[in-house]
């Protein structure tokens, strides 16, 4: 495009015609001719300061404060999160930490807290309405108050309402009508173990296991409360009893090895992991054993 600045020639500000700078009028619109001129963008002072490379600096100058405050920013919230992600992790971190050349912790592997036994009573413990069955057996009990079989009923009633108390209570009453009876023992024993009333849960298997020494469920929870008691010893013997009577019960053999590596004796504990997983090798846990067993020193390989 040519402008003013061209030699002999000039733009007709009125119709844009091109026109010789010579003419007084333009030759299209016969208006007096004024050359055409580029709008000035800029107001006069800024075109005094320096026009466009001054418009040029400022925006460069934003930009470059821009940028910063977001890398500031960015900074910030990176080590925020970094610290959060630290807090966090401490607390785990320090919980799982194991002395050098130990295996993990065994937090992922937890032996069941009890067996049942079949001759614990006539109530279904997995299906029924307890509070009807509760309610019936109250009223059963009004006729005979002193009845045992319905004392032990209520109690294992009561004792899944989570009800302990008033369970230990009905099986002691029951214990006080027939004191030689295997299982009124061993429900005061699985009850007391619920409110972690060792000593006492203890010595009711301990009375269950005389009165019934066949019964592999009594050994079983004798150990685990000699094990939460933190008598290892005494829960090794009461589960090698356990085995010997049922080799074949998983759960023996779990605990068995849990204590036995509470004791410092991988070797031993291994092969009762390994025991276990050859017995219930689609348990939930397995995995969770499988990926332990390979953290034992000299653990044998499956």
């Amino acid at each position: 495009m040519f402008d003013h600045e061209e030699v002999g020639f000039v733009i007709c500000a009125a119709c844009g015609a091109r026109i010789k700078a010579n003419r007084e009028r333009c030759l299209r619109c016969e208006a007096p001719l004024v050359a055409w001129q580029k709008p000035e963008l800029l107001p006069p002072w800024l075109q005094r300061l320096g026009g466009g490379t001054l418009i040029f600096g400022i925006l460069a100058l934003v930009v470059l404060v821009f940028a910063g405050a977001m890398f500031v920013e960015s900074r910030s919230r990176t080590a925020d999160d970094s610290t959060r992600a630290v807090r966090s992790a401490v607390p785990r971190a320090a919980q799982s930490r194991a002395p050098s050349g130990a295996p993990a912790p065994l937090s992922a592997i937890e032996p069941v807290a009890s067996l049942d036994t079949p001759r614990r009573g006539g109530v279904d413990l997995l299906r029924g309405d307890f509070s009807v069955l509760r309610a019936r057996y109250e009223e059963q009990l009004e006729k005979k108050p002193a009845d045992p079989e319905l004392l032990n009923n209520l109690g294992l009633t009561l004792e899944r309402l989570g009800r302990i108390d008033e369970a230990i209570t009905r099986f002691e009453s029951a214990l006080h009508a027939d004191p030689r009876n295997f299982t009124y023992h061993f429900n005061v024993a699985h009850a007391s173990s619920q409110r972690s009333d060792w000593d006492r849960s203890i010595a009711e298997y301990r009375e269950a296991a005389v009165l019934l020494p066949s019964d592999y469920a009594t050994r079983y929870n004798l150990a685990m409360a000699l094990h939460l008691k933190g008598d290892e010893a005494g829960a090794i013997l009461e589960l090698q009893k356990g085995i010997e009577m049922a080799p074949s019960v998983a759960a023996l053999h779990l605990l068995l090895a849990v204590v036995l590596e509470k004791l410092g004796r991988p070797g031993e504990a291994a092969r009762e992991y390994q025991t276990y997983l050859a017995t219930a090798p689609a348990a939930p846990d397995a995995d969770r054993v499988r990926s332990h067993l390979q953290l034992l020193p000299a653990s044998p390989r499956s």
